[in-house]
């Protein structure tokens, strides 16, 4: 959280289920709503008997209900049960789980449309041999699928649905009251923001120093946490949460570990880190807007874990390929690594512009710079940027074709700090962090590829021929800026304030080189080709860029 990157540089609960104790081992899945949204409480013992849904959404979740009537000492260990799911050729293995009483589920999200057959295998005979079959139909009109990579550099749904990330950090949000929670989650309704990264495990740290009203795991008689235990209400929370994120459009990027740990969760041996894994997976993977981070300041994690073997079992047990990442303190985790999605960068301070250009050009892969510093006044030197400084964070990471996740850390009553607990939002860079995402949006930014040599001094992205982004920060004002624009021309160009928030357009320029001053900063200019001639479009012919800002300056309506 502190320190500079030292690197060379459901549906809700969807699908209802088969008991085991069904009089026929195969069963004809009973009718219910297209997209199956459709929650039935937990059955306890073997008195509910409910149903796979008949019809599941393209990445909407299926869930098999299963009850035994046999009792276990500890049924997290002493039972296995998969699940097989085929459509034509192809065949997906999914993980079940306990989830209390006795109870078992196996959730999937189906990724092609048409009909589905499912089968159980377990080393409990009255969970084991459950078939039945449902359909897979048409995502609804607000689901995209998950988020994976597209274009090496880029995030993108599986819909082929544009995705431009723009993240928020609430690290402790869900282990909080759920007054707050709601707060929360009201404040990011009416925001941009659309990627959220928060703990599993509760935090204890500067400004969350509060127990949390629900444990991850049991307790044995002598009141110490049973790792061999874990608390299912607790889980369910965590997936309520994500799924009322979900419904507002948002990804959840869950932190599997951190070393801000009160309780011992940190400090599990390998064992137990991988049970855990197995069992976050299993109940959660099937949820389309996860994704898994590894660990925040992963580093800083004390004792060390062997963060390789981490990312393997995430990858081995996921059977939808969520994008995986990890968050440094100090050292960067070598992102080239085969089971890396994207990078996940922290710097505070320096460049970000050039460190998230490197780090692109290294790697080949997304870069998001999930910390970069956060607006606030907590006395911190990564708690204490002004707007100003945070919104021009964000530009510089844009500009190299990143992505990057805001924080705020105005200390409120009660030590309610938005990057701890949530809350509202009382700094004013979500508004420049919101327009900022309208231009990308609006510019066609998974098209664009950085273009170091397009301008100097200052930063280009665009796609050549078609549209351009050129960024300055602090330069000075008397310097000549020299300018190649590729392709025919000519282009309609606007002169863009990312603090006012302001669009103004200055007319149109030809292709080719060019040189002019400019008196604001930071400021982006942009450029796109224009598509119908002076004549055509009853505008004047093109002028030097030079003339066109000079004009403006003049009287900059």
């Amino acid at each position: 959280m502190k320190a500079k990157a030292g690197r060379r540089n459901f549906m809700k609960l969807v699908a209802v289920a088969p008991l085991a104790c069904w009089a026929s081992r195969s069963v004809s899945a009973e009718s219910a709503p297209a997209g199956g949204a459709v929650a039935l409480p937990s059955s306890a013992g073997t008195t509910t008997d409910t149903r796979p849904l008949s019809e599941v959404e393209r990445w909407g979740m299926q869930e098999i209900r299963l009850n035994t009537s046999k009792n276990y000492a500890n049924p997290f260990t002493d039972v296995t049960l998969t699940c097989r799911f085929q459509s034509g050729d192809f065949q997906r293995t999914v993980q079940g789980f306990h989830d209390g009483d006795n109870n078992w589920k196996v959730r999937f999200m189906p990724p092609a449309e048409g009909r589905w057959t499912f089968e159980t295998q377990s080393s409990d005979t009255e969970l084991n041999a459950q078939r039945g079959d449902f359909h897979c139909g048409p995502a609804g009109p607000q689901n995209h699928g998950p988020v994976g990579v597209r274009d090496a550099h880029h995030f993108g749904y599986a819909d082929g649905s544009a995705y431009y990330c723009l993240g928020t950090t609430l690290y402790n949000w869900i282990h909080r009251e759920t007054s707050l929670q709601q707060q929360t989650l009201d404040t990011l309704r009416s925001n941009a923001f659309n990627k959220v990264r928060f703990c599993i495990f509760p935090k204890w740290y500067p400004f969350n120093h509060v127990e949390p009203p629900l444990y991850p795991y049991e307790k044995n008689a002598a009141g110490n946490f049973d790792f061999e235990r874990f608390n299912p209400a607790y889980f369910r929370h965590i997936e309520e949460r994500i799924l009322d994120l979900q419904s507002l459009g948002i990804e959840a990027d869950l932190i599997l570990f951190h070393g801000y740990d009160n309780w011992g969760f940190s400090k599990m041996d390998r064992v137990h880190d991988d049970a855990y894994l197995r069992y976050v997976v299993a109940r959660m993977a099937a949820i389309r807007n996860v994704w898994w981070t590894m660990a925040n300041e992963w580093d800083f994690v004390k004792p060390p874990k062997n963060w390789d073997h981490i990312f393997q079992v995430v990858q081995t047990e996921d059977p939808s390929g969520h994008l995986r990442a990890i968050h440094n303190g100090r050292i960067w985790y070598d992102h080239a690594k085969p089971w890396v999605t994207h990078c996940d960068i922290q710097m505070q301070g320096g460049d970000t512009y050039a460190t998230a250009l490197g780090a692109r050009e290294e790697y080949g892969k997304p870069v998001l710079v999930d910390e970069y510093g956060y607006e606030g006044n907590n006395t911190k030197t990564w708690g204490n940027l002004t707007a100003r400084d945070e919104t021009d964070r964000h530009w510089g990471i844009t500009m190299a074709g990143g992505y990057g996740s805001h924080g705020e850390t105005y200390v409120q009553p009660g030590d309610i700090l938005w990057w701890a607990v949530g809350g509202k939002l009382v700094g004013e860079s979500p508004a420049r962090l919101a327009f900022l995402k309208q231009m990308m949006m609006e510019s066609a930014f998974d098209e664009m590829e950085t273009l170091p040599d397009a301008v100097r001094p200052g930063a280009a992205l665009g796609k050549k021929g078609s549209h351009y982004l050129l960024w300055f920060l602090d330069f000075d004002w008397e310097q000549p800026i020299t300018l190649d624009l590729d392709g025919a021309g000519p282009y309609d160009v606007e002169l863009i304030d990312p603090w006012l928030m302001k669009v103004y357009p200055i007319g149109r320029t030809a292709a080719g080189k060019q040189t002019f001053t400019l008196h604001l900063a930071p400021s982006v200019l942009r450029f796109k080709r224009t598509t119908s001639s002076p004549e055509t479009a009853g505008s004047e012919s093109p002028l030097p860029l030079s003339d066109l800002i000079a004009r403006w300056e003049e009287n900059p309506a």
